[in-house]
């Protein structure tokens, strides 16, 4: 029996408006085109398309070999332009991929992943992570009618497929690979020397500022430095600290909290709590950071747990900012004080959103010891 042909769908989201958030954009692009070729030469995929907000890059992807996917025409759905693609690719099924979700995922590792989801004897799906899905291959799309709804964005993705809809569901060991996800400058930054980029990806960085690149080769000495500490906060796995632990000869503190806050949908319900943002509101960011400085050498930060604690999230804009420490652009008085702190901190400290402490940091250990051919191969199965 012959093997089933993919129809693959890459959605971008809008570009912004603001400095920052075009920084990212263009970055997140070249990821895109990356894969974009990527998916492309792989023979179990018939055609790679693409969903983008912008006519821009709509344009480029097309340079890349991707088609424009007409959606909707209604207000931006994840869970209602996805259950539409799988519908309009229908019997073939279906790839997702954001623009931004697998800028180190070689063309090998790719064909691998098609591999095993189209020799299964049963209906699943493979996804880059379980809990906080940025691409999915999926062998029978035509359930995601049923479920559109509860995919707001594509986080919950794989857990509701898993947890709802009862389909057999494999996530792919932790790497740099399968959990690098381009959604802040962190993401981008973090991703600078790995051997997996794509040509475009590897090409934009080139431009990385300088002081940016100083400070993660601050952290990066601490973490190559037998005996010295790094202090990791935010919605960091067990996973990533038995790998801090594996390949390291530091001590580590490490502050977990609200993991899933956006695919439990605790972010969007205002349910976020934080015991860490409580000691920074409590101290000042500026007693915070001095605080830390004595636990450990470096810092690498998970900021939005502390910002989705405040009631009021902020801007991608002023996240972004934030994350780049562009102190003037940030409109949010409580996080431009915060930033202005992290810039001069005593100790390096790297902030952003949930990849710093996720893929970001599995990319900076991959680039560190040299095993950046670490293959996210085996699986771990759900069904």
């Amino acid at each position: 029996m012959s093997k089933p042909i993919f129809q693959a769908l890459i959605m971008l989201p809008p570009r912004g408006h603001t400095r920052a958030e075009r920084w990212v954009a263009e970055g997140r692009g070249a990821a895109a085109r990356d894969l974009a070729r990527r998916l492309g030469r792989i023979p179990s995929v018939d055609q790679v398309w693409v969903l983008a907000a912008d006519e821009f890059d709509r344009d480029a992807m097309e340079g890349a070999g991707a088609r424009p996917f007409r959606g909707s025409g209604e207000p931006f759905h994840f869970g209602r332009e996805l259950a539409n693609a799988a519908e309009a690719f229908d019997p073939a099924p279906v790839a997702y991929f954001g623009g931004g979700s697998a800028p180190l995922m070689t063309e090998d590792m790719l064909a691998e992943a098609f591999e095993r989801v189209s020799s299964a004897q049963e209906p699943m799906a493979l996804v880059n992570n379980l809990h906080s899905t940025d691409w999915a291959i999926i062998s029978h799309p035509h359930i995601l009618h049923a479920y559109s709804h509860r995919f707001p964005q594509d986080n919950p993705l794989g857990w509701v497929l898993w947890k709802e809809a009862s389909l057999r569901v494999e996530a792919l060991q932790p790497s740099a690979a399968s959990r690098l996800d381009i959604d802040t400058p962190s993401d981008l930054i973090l991703a600078n020397g790995h051997p997996g980029l794509g040509l475009e990806l590897d090409a934009f960085l080139q431009g990385i500022e300088r002081p940016w690149l100083k400070r993660v080769d601050r952290i990066r000495a601490i973490m190559a430095s037998p005996g010295a500490s790094l202090a990791i906060i935010g919605r960091a796995s067990s996973k990533i600290w038995r790998e801090l632990e594996r390949r390291t000869e530091i001590w580590i503190r490490i502050f977990v909290e609200e993991r899933g806050m956006v695919a439990s949908g605790r972010l969007a319900r205002g349910e976020v709590r934080s015991f860490v943002g409580r000691m920074v509101d409590d101290m000042g960011p500026e007693a915070f950071l001095a605080f830390f400085s004595e636990l450990a050498d470096g810092l690498i930060w998970d900021t939005r747990v502390w910002m989705a604690s405040q009631g009021v999230y902020p801007s991608p804009s002023d996240r972004f900012a934030a994350d780049l420490g562009w102190v003037d652009e940030i409109e949010d008085p409580l996080l431009r004080r915060l930033a202005a702190a992290v810039e001069k901190a005593p100790m390096p400290a790297i902030v952003g959103g949930y990849g710093v402490v996720a893929g970001g940091l599995y990319a900076l250990l991959e680039t560190m010891d040299g095993d950046a051919a670490y293959h996210p191969s085996r699986n771990s199965r759900h069904s």
